[in-house]
């Protein structure tokens, strides 16, 4: 899902332009800015985070009359911006001069001089204006818009309209599925629609709405490691006051959760035969039916890809037909052996849709590193994706057999940034479709200067 951010004047950013693909990752030495951009693309994209809502929400049969749901978000707040900004710790970063744009298929918010404006791209008054006329040609012509922009609502409207037509006795019928595939690939926009199909089908679509703009990118925090040791205490913490960055407690709170609904996980590709389970509560790393231990006392890699593998597993889960589960994770790398980043990577980018026409199929996934081999193992992915639809696919089952083509990388879909001195600039090479070799090499060029004028030294003597 592509989307724009611009940052100016934000902390350790100076400047930034980024175009956002459905695969971002950013690399800089500390400090120099990834996470506060990570931070600030989590909170852009989740309008709930930056508005006011009024309390008590009312049965949908009142809100065409008094429009409700059309003001969901029509109050952005620069306080709970600000808010949002201290709860990520990123707040000091604010200043006069900063001027932050982020737009998105759904959304666009421009900050500036301590205001906020928003825009909404999911419309619905025209709709419901509609509605009101009893225009219901008009109602039918913005459900077609919005079935082109979202599967979700095109799915649930024809639904709707199969539901209403079905008498009880047909909707127990065993073959329903097979009846509805049936009805959904000869549905016609222009079929005619009773009031109250038009009604439910305009509840279909503010549902779609909130869906989007109440959900947010699952943000990983760099910290996950400790996630282990807050995930039985994060209510004991927040009643005593300890000062423990909020995000951070609501990553524990997502992380609680997961565990609690995933009792078994398969990682394998760490440790051949390695298995995560959660038991009674108790999290735990099984080697072998007889050999196990605690989580907390297990290796510190196990420790920080748990943290990574459960939350983003239980957000894919709870999505309808499993497709927008959009997530931020700082240095994937922690803790583990460059063949581990390359197989968590793969594993992570294995669960990814691409589908730029659909608001709710479209994923964006936003990396941050330090790590060349983490680079190095984005690159064979694109490289894979490329070489195996070459030639009309040629090679495409030989690659397949190395690189299972779930996880390749489009270079159309990815995008990648260097931070250097507050400023951003892509290193994907617009050519090969690969991230700049200078880029990966040149830390261990660094290296390696060092080492050779050592040898010359010992040389000369």
């Amino acid at each position: 899902m592509n989307s724009k951010l611009i940052v100016k004047n934000f902390g350790p950013i100076e400047h930034a332009d980024l175009d956002l693909k459905s695969v971002n990752v950013f690399i800089g030495p500390q400090a120099s800015g990834k996470s506060t951009l990570a931070k600030l693309y989590t909170i852009c994209n989740s309008p709930r985070l930056y508005h006011n809502f009024k309390e008590g929400r009312r049965s949908f049969f009142s809100i065409t009359k008094n429009k409700e749901d059309l003001e969901l978000f029509k109050e952005p707040s620069f306080t709970k911006f600000k808010e949002a900004l201290e709860d990520y710790s990123i707040v000091d970063c604010l200043n006069s001069k900063t001027e932050i744009l982020f737009e998105s298929p759904t959304h666009k918010i421009i900050l500036k001089k301590s205001k906020i404006v928003f825009s909404d791209k999911i419309n619905l008054s025209k709709i419901n204006e509609a509605f009101e006329n009893h225009d219901f040609i008009k109602c039918k012509k913005e459900f077609k818009k919005l079935s082109g922009l979202s599967q979700n609502f095109d799915f649930s409207y024809k639904f709707s309209v199969m539901w209403d037509r079905l008498s009880q006795t047909e909707k127990s019928l065993e073959d329903f599925s097979k009846k509805f595939r049936e009805f959904s690939d000869r549905f016609d926009y222009d079929l005619d629609l009773s009031e109250k199909e038009v009604l439910n089908v305009i509840e279909t679509a503010n549902t779609t709405k909130r869906e989007f703009f109440f959900k947010s990118p699952l943000y990983i925090p760099a910290e996950r490691v400790i996630i282990n040791l807050l995930k039985q205490a994060a209510l004991s913490f927040q009643n005593l006051e300890v000062p423990i960055p909020k995000h951070l407690l609501n990553f524990a709170s997502i992380y609680s959760n997961a565990s609690y609904e995933i009792k078994e996980f398969d990682i394998s590709f760490l440790k051949e035969g390695t298995i995560y389970k959660n038991v009674n509560g108790e999290d735990r790393i099984y080697f072998s039916k007889r050999k196990k231990m605690k989580l907390t006392e297990s290796a510190s890699g196990f420790q920080s890809i748990i943290p990574i593998i459960l939350p983003i597993e239980f957000t894919k889960n709870k999505e309808r037909g499993g497709g927008n589960y959009s997530f931020v994770i700082e240095e994937p790398e922690t803790n583990l052996f460059p063949r581990a980043q390359y197989d968590l990577l793969k594993l992570l980018e294995s669960g990814r849709t691409d589908d730029f026409g659909k608001i709710d199929k479209g994923t964006i996934h936003f990396y941050t590193t330090h790590s060349p081999f983490f680079l190095s193992s984005i690159n064979n992915l694109l490289f894979a994706f490329m070489k195996g639809n070459e030639n009309e696919g040629k090679n495409r089952e030989k690659i397949n057999k190395i690189i299972s083509k779930r996880s390749w990388i489009n270079p159309e879909d990815f995008a990648a940034f260097q931070i250097v001195n507050g400023k951003t600039k892509s290193i994907l090479n617009l050519k090969t479709g690969l991230i700049e070799n200078n880029i990966i090499d040149s830390v261990s060029e660094d290296i390696m200067n060092d080492f050779r004028e050592i040898a010359y030294i010992s040389a000369d003597n």
